[in-house]
């Protein structure tokens, strides 16, 4: 059943653009009909209300029954929607808990790292590919963007809360999973790395993919960490996007889980 929402309601979830507000009240906005779909496909994330503009079929949605659905007037609807172009419908979620690094040690077979990873598509974009390629965890380091503002889940196409994660210090993380024999591929062009293609197989590896800007952090970079190339026309092209760069490593590794 479709219930009208009240503008107490419509002045709460309006706040859940805001950083500070997610953090509060452990909640994030999921918008787009196939995200949400996904989301409730994968049954990863608790969604607590579905929000609409009247424009959506919910026949077509199969939305679960105990998920409380609510429809706004559709200029209401637009100051809780973080795109030009809505389609209509947002999932009110609860923000997963994040894991431990020992459960994320224990998961096997691959890891992704983020340093610091400021653009919301790529970050999206790269936590879709690690859903894709089944990555174990995913450590998120300081600098990295919220992965629960909207264009983030947005890019992740409903993949959010699929991967168990951790945020803090990657230096304090890698240290744990170095004395666990996890290998640590740091992307990065400079001439000190190795090619990708040269790359010895490891079933315990950790991918880090740097700053947009500036790569991975210098503190980071230890003798007994690889410095990983993608080899391509960099005559032509200076770098790769990082969400580009992190697909292409993740497609290399993934064979070796």
């Amino acid at each position: 059943m479709i219930k009208p929402a009240s503008n107490n309601q419509i002045k709460e979830w309006r706040k859940l653009l805001m950083g500070k507000y997610r953090k509060k009240t452990g909640l994030f906005l999921a918008e787009g009909l196939r995200c949400v779909e996904q989301i409730i496909k994968n049954k990863k994330l608790e969604v607590s209300e579905i929000l609409t503009d009247g424009t959506i079929d919910h026949s077509e949605i199969n939305l679960p029954d105990n998920i409380p659905a609510f429809e706004l007037p559709k200029n209401d609807f637009a100051t809780i929607s973080d795109t030009e172009n809505s389609q209509g419908i947002i999932a009110v979620c609860k923000i997963p808990d994040q894991t431990s690094i020992d459960n994320i040690s224990r998961s096997g077979g691959l890891i992704v790292a983020l340093d610091a990873i400021q653009d919301p598509g790529n970050l999206g974009t790269i936590i879709r590919t690690a859903s894709w390629f089944g990555v174990g965890g995913m450590l998120i380091g300081k600098g990295t963007t919220d992965p629960f503002q909207p264009k983030v889940v947005r890019s992740t196409a409903g993949t959010t809360g699929a991967i168990p994660y951790l945020k803090g210090d990657l230096t304090v993380h890698f240290e744990i999973l170095e004395s666990e024999q996890w290998n640590i591929y740091l992307l990065d062009g400079s001439a000190d790395s190795v090619s990708l293609d040269t790359v010895s197989q490891s079933n315990k590896s950790v991918i880090v993919v740097g700053n947009e800007g500036n790569g991975v952090d210098s503190t980071l970079i230890k003798a007994n960490r690889k410095l990983v190339r993608i080899d391509g026309k960099s005559d032509i092209v200076e770098s790769l996007n990082a969400a580009v760069a992190a697909s292409i490593a993740l497609f290399k590794f993934s064979d070796w889980v």
